[in-house]
């Protein structure tokens, strides 16, 4: 019993990873036709290239605006900008979308000339800030928006993949009121507040994107990257937040933007909360982009950069302010989402994890007519 107990405690902390594909055991039959000269040949892979959507239609192109969310994190912010210059993504062109790089004084910024080198369509706002949260930031860049729809990188430190603002632009088109939410994801093999215990830092990241030759292919963060918290069992279960979440303007202005009452370090839980406000509005559709992703960066941000007494200190304030403000604590909204995107072969073992982790729940017993859905789930991880 004694082994039993220390197993189970040695492997509760474990992340969640994409579980291997077993292998085929089903029996192989005889073919019913002998092989033949000039047989159809069997392929097993597609070409590497990832198509995007950007030149399929002659239908309004929306414009995008980004409103980016930079804090003593220069040299982060200044990847993210370059996967958000026109060069990297595709299928899209200065004209398709804008930048808005709000950043809070630090003693460690950025810079207007660092912001802007990528792109003629970043315009750079530089704000002193007395608060510890960059809800007034957020708001302050989405009121500089010129576009028909805004999309929310609150953290500034993530990264994307090529085709986000492509894909984002064709889920504009299908639906009055898309909301379009990026999966999020770590850099590294562990969430970075666990991997940072193990000593995970900015140069090992930098190492790691060394590897892959990042820029010249953004598919490949995924070979280096592990789902975030909140995204941990996977897309096809409700996911509690997207760091890279765009709306309509009229969705935006409707909610209000960012709720100001969300006053802890870092926001709290206010991404979370725009999110669920934005996805439960009945006519909105929530389109889950499938094959791109936004990226963390290791920086010793609020809830991936502290450890100890201190972390739990922190989630502890942001929880309760959460539950004090909408009556108790988060719940992930369960409305159903329509996927769209390309997948690289490169993020193929995530869906696998997904849809492993989805069915695992579909083995269980229904949930009771009095229970809504997802109470029956594990808690989320803490956001990040």
């Amino acid at each position: 019993m004694r082994k039993i107990i220390k197993q189970l405690l040695a492997g509760k902390d474990k992340e969640p990873t994409p579980e291997r594909a077993s292998p085929d055991s089903t029996p192989k039959e005889s073919p019913l036709t002998p092989k033949l000269a000039n047989s159809p040949i069997a392929v097993e892979r597609f070409s590497r290239e990832v198509p995007h959507p950007g030149e399929w239609t002659d239908s309004p192109r929306p414009l995008i605006s980004f409103v980016l969310i930079v804090y003593k994190m220069p040299n982060q912010a200044e990847k993210t900008l370059r996967s958000l210059g026109v060069d990297y993504q595709q299928g899209v062109t200065a004209d398709d979308y804008e930048v808005i790089v709000v950043e809070n004084a630090s003693s460690s910024t950025l810079g207007q000339e660092r912001a802007c080198q990528y792109s003629s369509n970043v315009r750079y706002f530089y704000r002193e800030e007395t608060l510890a949260t960059p809800v007034p930031a957020v708001n302050f860049g989405a009121a500089q928006a010129q576009g028909t729809h805004i999309c929310i990188m609150v953290d500034g430190a993530r990264m994307l993949s090529p085709a986000v603002v492509s894909y984002i632009a064709a889920a504009a088109r299908l639906h009055p009121a898309p909301v379009v939410a990026v999966p999020g994801y770590h850099l590294g093999h562990k969430l970075q507040q666990r991997a940072m215990l193990e000593g995970y830092c900015e140069e090992e990241e930098e190492k790691l994107l060394t590897s892959i030759g990042w820029p010249s292919d953004g598919y490949r963060l995924f070979e280096i990257a592990c789902l975030s918290g909140t995204s941990g069992t996977g897309y096809f279960k409700p996911i509690g937040e997207s760091n890279c979440l765009c709306v309509t303007r009229q969705i935006w202005e409707l909610l209000g933007g960012f709720d100001p009452a969300f006053t802890e370090t870092g926001g709290g839980q206010v991404n979370l909360d725009f999110y669920k406000r934005a996805v439960e509005i009945p006519d909105t559709l929530l389109v889950i982009l499938i094959g791109e992703g936004s990226f963390h960066q290791f920086h010793g941000g609020i809830t991936t950069g502290t450890q100890g007494e201190a972390r739990v200190k922190s989630m502890e304030n942001h929880f309760n302010q959460y539950a004090s403000l909408r009556g108790g604590p988060y719940r992930a909204p369960t409305k159903r989402p329509v996927y769209l995107g390309s997948v690289a072969d490169s993020s193929i073992k995530f869906l696998h994890h997904g849809t492993t982790q989805a069915f695992k729940v579909q083995q269980r017993p229904a949930p009771a007519p009095n229970l809504l859905p997802g109470d029956q789930d594990k808690n989320i991880e803490s956001p990040g």
